[in-house]
């Protein structure tokens, strides 16, 4: 039997502390073995490095870099609970006396080893913090995971911690580096604070604040512990210095030591600066009641010395070899170990741009032939930068831009914010561009971008230190000037600007600066557009490493900007393609005509690179355009203005007419497959509302057809504009059609009904991407339980390579169509894609549901994307791009309708009269209207994306913030609301809450009356839009409008009964006042007093679903007051709308005419209010006073006033001090109904509480005021 020996831990004490730990626990095993043979020594030192790993010794050092991901298990390394290795080569042992909560160790060899709490798992490493710590003389932590390194002149150490504890308790995780548990440094997260701490054998300064020379702490970070936190320790061996550093997106660093006269600690005296070192990651619970679980990822420790001051990288696809003298860059993350790699400037973080490598074939140097995408539009479309670590200096770097065999690029690349290649668009003859350029490198990482490009591509980079070179030649600096001349050197509305600048005599160029019209010069980093009217001159300058300088020649140009056209117009547009929407419009083209010549020949495809866009004139006045600008010419053209090819501007439409522009799509060698444009038309016009208007241009470039030329279907549905995720590139990989796509907004679907039954179920097809081009395909359903199918259209056979394709047997007519089921259907695509699976072979999925996503994110309800694949043949590749539907007002038949409504508890908010600079709240509630269903699932989480107010006095108007921002199906938030009139009137606003399951905001629409000591505000008359009699609506009577309609007249109402939103009093807004015949004018003559009124006027679309269907203007004592007026734009359908106005009426009538340019009137109802003084006297006070003297002096309020019979209040001031007061409420006929008397203080000053009661009757009341000194009144009205 082999005889175990054990060899009790110690530890060093400081006279010792020189001599690292291993060096004498080496010696140690060597003297306790020495008399034993060679094969017993071997086998001793195989069994363990004890007590600090379970490693061999000479198995735990390792050379810098090291890093570790955790994304997989690492053979011979320490292991976890499942005896995977985690990477690290050491554990920590502790010298102290282990905590009993700790329990006893589980490998006595190495105590500081728990392996239960250590898990390696989903690409991160986890730990189960222990409560011991190496803090002063506790020296009992456990599971100090780390590796032996020897230390260079500065090193570099990093660790991500996923969502950091946030205790109170002294719970910390982070960074350790030294000797042993008495001496060492530690970098960690405790409280959601960063700390920077130092130990001396076991001494560590506990002086509170900036004064402790041992530490170095920020203040509280608010959501530290809800991020991914990176941690960056920096050890100055030549300097003797340490520092902490800390980021919140892995690129912008801060220092723990800000607040500090110092921001790093002085390690002189801890001999951490030479010999074997331990460095690694801890984790303590410390002084809590229960373990915490840390997540750790990304370790590393690299030698920022030992990074290559000199380096050459070529840019090429993995497995393939770099060129003689270059170190190849495969499009990796970033990785601090490895010392370089890609970043998405998109998140900021490491990113992959593996695929984004390219290797051509051709007869060009070799480090020219590969390259890799830095901003394309395929594969990882996130534009990247690279960094390199380096040390800080200045460095002379050059770099290769080109493509040997494509020439679809504006490349430009910047080196430390220095454009080096600017503005190199390739050619055959010209493929590539080589520049240098001298830059200072401040932060330990050299970046390269290729902001201001167009799919630059970069061959390679060297990297050399900026020595003195000999170069007297001064640097080529140019400009270039873009955009639509109207004459020589005059652009329409804008120019841009690209400069370049290089520099040919071998020290790089430097500096690269331009200056427009004189000014000072600024530095150039992209290109840039002047677009203000005006005359500029720019100049160019540049400067290389030696300082050579150039100006360049002085550029002229000029700005014109038309003047804005005259009038008033209004202009809708109109996609004839009718989807996805009127401001946006989608195309496709193929650049290589396409057809198959097996086993027939076919006919060419057919591109959809024209669609058409009305511009109609729904205003009273003419509609002016004064020009169409695109934003990219080079891929747009106008073809056609109404027949005109060739049109001029401007272009007037008179009202009721139109213009119809053809936008045509043109790019050419965009990509080596498929690219998606995103650009705009910008239509400029005399409209009143929008004069500058911009149409979003999608359009779908793809170099061939059929095959891996065709788009994927992510890029399909990016094509019109949408963003719902499919979860998968080019097909759904290993899934194969057997279950949904996960992290995609796909949705498990067999049955749909409608989900509006008052409207019938549309299809759109979007796309049809299979054999061309003789081949056609049905949209098909059929009712449930019946195998009957229903084809609904079936598009033409030479669009079968296209977006939008057109029905059969139409030139112009797309595939789009109606149906209204009865019931649960299905759909049916090609013979073998069923909706329902289980009808199909293998129970595959046929066809993949996706929620529709809009672009700016919020779910479109009730909407879905059909993509279909052809499944059980040969060519089956599940790619879900073969055709593609969008459907629309359908849900599943059962379960969630994956979306939820955002509903409030008033859908209006009424505020009771208020005194000017006083306030009044009302609470509202919101409610996640989803629910649970039978099967299980559920409707979505509403988040609340923002609440803010809107309207003519949302000045006077304020909300506060909801109570949460997520609500689950049922949950509810409160928010309040708060009215603060600051002038007397009525008032009204809306608040408008957006969140993401809808694609406009939920609308409340506010109310309020401004009142103050001498002003009220009552109503005259409220009057019923198209009734013959008398309504009460909302507690409220509302008169019949028959004897003052004047003109055409219809009653309408709505055709289909149903709510109306924005209003708790839908009955107001169901029937309206409209007109009999189109374009007649409908009026109001309504007898009032002469006298100032505000008119509040309730409109509501009940009847047309888009804009531009009815519009009108009215005018009010022959003043226009509205011009043009379109409902439906304002909020939509079947939505409570009101307008107020100021009017006077001089002639005993108040005059209302209405004029439609669009359709007819609807008017809901008529609101009249007035201003009364309270302290203006009438006839029948004068009746009752007549013998009394009146002490003009004295003065009293009556509040609230008007007043609904309740409990009022009087406050009179003014009178005799101390003398006694008697309030009086008096009727009209003289009676009095209350009267209380009181004392006034010392100033004259009283005040009581009367109640009227319940049963006084509508009308004018004397407030009578009277005391021996004399008698003053006020008016009370009671409604």
């Amino acid at each position: 039997m082999t005889k175990c020996m054990y060899i009790k831990p110690f530890y060093l004490l400081a006279p010792l502390r020189k001599m690292h730990l291993m060096t004498i626990l080496s010696f140690v095993l060597f003297s306790a073995v020495q008399s034993k043979s060679a094969t017993e020594n071997n086998k001793l030192l195989a069994d363990g490095c004890s007590p600090v790993s379970t490693l061999a010794c000479t198995a735990v050092n390792v050379n810098l870099p090291f890093s570790l991901s955790f994304n997989s298990a690492v053979s011979g390394t320490i292991a976890d609970k499942n005896g995977q290795g985690t990477g690290f080569t050491t554990v920590n042992a502790y010298s102290g006396t282990r905590l009993a909560v700790d329990g006893s160790p589980s490998n006595t060899s190495v105590p500081g080893y728990e392996p239960s709490k250590i898990t390696l798992a989903s690409g991160r490493l986890q730990i189960v913090a222990g409560k011991g710590i190496d803090y002063l003389t506790n020296n009992n932590q456990l599971n100090v995971l780390g590796a032996k390194i020897s230390p260079t002149s500065k090193i570099q150490l990093q660790v991500k911690l996923v969502n950091p504890y946030n205790g109170t308790q002294s719970q910390q995780a982070g960074l350790w580096y030294g000797l042993n548990d008495k001496t060492f440094i530690k970098l960690g997260i405790t409280g959601n604070k960063v700390e920077l701490r130092k130990e001396t054998n076991d001494v560590s300064s506990t002086l509170s604040g900036t004064a402790n020379p041992d530490q170095r702490r920020t203040e509280t970070i608010s959501g530290l512990n809800s991020q991914t936190v990176t941690l960056r320790m920096v050890i100055d061996t030549q300097a003797e210095t340490v520092e902490g550093f800390y980021s919140t997106d892995g690129v912008t660093f801060a220092s723990t030591g800000t607040q500090y006269a110092s921001s790093s600690l002085s390690i002189g005296e801890m001999n951490l600066t030479s010999g074997d070192l331990y460095a690694g990651i801890f984790a303590t619970y410390r002084n809590g009641s229960s373990a915490v679980t840390y997540t750790f990822d990304d370790f590393a420790a690299v030698s920022l010395a030992a990074a290559a001051q000199t380096a050459s990288i070529n840019f090429r696809p993995q497995g393939t070899a770099a060129p003689s003298g270059y170190k190849a860059d495969n499009g990796l993350p970033f990785d601090a170990g490895r010392g370089y790699g890609w970043f998405s400037s998109v998140s900021g973080q490491p990113a992959d741009y593996t695929a984004n490598t390219r290797l051509r074939t051709g007869t060009v140097t070799a480090s020219q032939l590969s390259l890799l995408i830095m901003n394309g539009t395929a594969n990882n479309t996130d534009p990247g930068y690279w960094e390199y670590v380096i040390a800080n200096g200045t460095y002379r770097v050059t770099v290769s831009a080109g493509d040997n065999n494509y020439y679809d690029s504006n490349h430009q690349i910047n080196i430390e914010g220095l454009p080096a290649i600017t503005d190199f668009r390739p050619s055959s003859s010209n493929k590539f561009r080589v520049s240098t350029a001298v830059v200072q490198v401040s932060d330990g990482r050299l970046t390269i971008d290729a902001k201001g490009a167009v799919n630059s591509k970069i061959n390679y980079v060297t990297i050399v230190p900026a020595t003195t070179v000999t170069d007297a030649t001064a640097p080529t600096a140019s400009a270039r000037i873009t955009g639509t001349l109207r004459s020589a050197g005059v652009y329409d509305k804008e120019a841009k600007i690209f400069l370049t600048a290089s520099d040919a005599g071998g020290s790089g160029l430097k500096t690269f600066q331009y200056a427009i019209n004189g000014g000072a010069y600024t530095n150039y980093t992209v290109p840039f557009t002047v677009n203000t009217p005006g005359n500029y001159s720019l100049t160019v300058k540049a400067s290389d490493g030696n300082n050579n300088q150039t100006i360049s020649n002085t550029y002229t140009f000029s700005i014109y900007s038309p003047p804005a056209p005259s009038g008033n117009g209004y202009m809708v547009l109109k996609n004839l393609d009718n989807f996805p929407a009127n401001d946006q419009l989608t195309f496709s083209l193929i650049q290589t005509p396409w057809r198959r010549t097996s086993p027939d020949t076919t006919a060419y495809n057919a591109n959809h690179d024209k669609v058409k866009l009305r511009i109609n004139s729904k205003g009273a006045s003419q509609l002016v355009i004064s020009s169409l600008t695109l934003s990219n010419t080079s891929a747009w053209k106008i073809a056609a203005v109404n027949t005109s090819t060739s049109p001029s501007y401007p272009v007037n439409i008179s009202s009721g007419n139109y213009a119809d522009v053809t936008v045509q799509f043109i790019a050419k060698d965009a990509s080596t497959r498929v690219k998606v444009f995103h650009d705009t038309l910008t239509i400029n016009s005399n409209d009143k509302d929008a004069p500058v208007k911009k149409v979003v241009l999608h359009g779908l470039y793809q170099k061939a057809g059929e095959g891996k030329n065709e788009p994927y279907a992510q890029e399909i549905i990016n094509a019109f504009g949408f963003t719902s995720k499919t979860g998968y590139t080019a097909n759904d990989g290993t899934i194969k059609g057997t279950s949904v796509v996960p992290s995609s907004h796909e949705v498990p679907a067999s049955y749909f009904v409608r989900a509006d039954q008052s409207k019938p179920v549309t299809v759109y097809q979007m796309a049809a991407y299979h054999g061309c081009c003789a081949s056609v395909e049905s949209f098909r359903y059929h009712a449930k339980g019946s195998g009957t199918l229903t084809t609904l259209f079936t598009h033409s056979e030479l669009d079968g390579q296209s977006l939008s394709p057109r029905i059969r047997n139409s030139a112009t007519k797309l595939a789009q169509a109606s149906f209204t089921p009865s019931g649960s259907f299905g759909i049916k695509i090609g013979s073998t894609s069923w909706s329902d699976r289980t009808k199909n072979t293998g129970n595959l999925i046929g066809i993949r549901f996706l929620k529709v996503i809009d672009r700016n994110g919020n779910v479109v309800p009730n909407a879905y994307f059909v993509n279909v694949d052809y499944i059980n043949n040969s060519a089956t590749n599940y790619d879900y791009q073969d055709l593609i539907y969008y459907i629309e007002n359908v849900k599943p038949e059962s379960g969630t309708v994956n979306y939820s409504d955002l509903a409030s508890s008033t859908s209006a908010v009424n505020f009771n009269a208020t005194l000017t600079g006083a306030s009044a709240s009302v609470n509202v509630t919101l409610k996640n209207t989803g629910t649970t269903y039978s099967n299980g699932t559920t409707d979505p989480v509403v988040n609340i994306k923002s609440v803010k107010i809107s309207g003519p006095n949302a000045s006077e108007f304020s909300v506060g913030a909801p109570g949460t921002t997520t609500l689950s199906a049922q949950g509810t938030t409160p928010v309040s609301v708060k009215f603060s009139p600051n002038s007397v009137g009525i008032k009204n606003a809306e608040l408008l809450i957006s969140y993401n399951n809808a694609n406009t905001p939920l609308r409340i629409p506010l109310y309020g009356i401004g009142n103050n000591s001498t002003s009220t505000v009552s109503v005259v008359k409220r009057i019923k839009g198209g009734s013959d009699s008398n309504v009460t609506i909302g507690g409220n009577v509302y008169e019949n409008d028959v004897n003052y309609r004047t003109g055409s007249v219809r009653l309408d109402k709505q055709v289909t009964l149903s709510d109306v939103k924005g209003t708790d009093i839908d009955v107001l807004y169901q029937t309206y006042l409209s007109a009999s015949t189109d374009l007649a004018s409908t009026g109001y003559n309504i007898p009032l007093a002469n006298g100032n009124y505000m008119i509040r006027m309730h409109f509501v679309e009940n009847y047309w679903s888009e804009q531009g269907a009815r519009v009108f203007s009215a005018t009010m004592e022959n003043q226009k007051i509205i011009s043009d007026f379109d409902i439906f734009k304002e909020v939509g359908y079947r939505t409570a709308l009101v307008k107020d106005f100021n009017t006077t009426v001089s002639d005993g009538v108040l005059n209302i005419q209405y004029a439609p340019n669009v359709n007819r009137l609807a008017l809901a109802g008529i609101e009249i209010f007035k201003v009364n003084n309270n302290n203006q006297r009438t006839g029948v006070e004068e009746a009752e006073i007549s013998l009394e003297p009146e002490i003009t002096q004295r003065e009293i309020n009556v509040f609230p006033n008007p007043n609904f019979g309740g409990n009022i209040n009087i406050d009179a001031k003014n009178f005799g001090a101390n003398e006694e007061v008697t309030f009086s409420v008096i009727n009209i006929s003289g009676r009095i109904l209350q009267s209380k008397t009181v004392s006034a203080d010392n100033t004259g000053n009283a005040n009581v509480s009367l109640q009227l009661g319940n049963d006084a009757e509508k009308g004018i009341y004397i407030i009578s005021v009277s005391s021996e000194s004399g008698i003053t009144r006020s008016k009370l009205i009671v409604e």
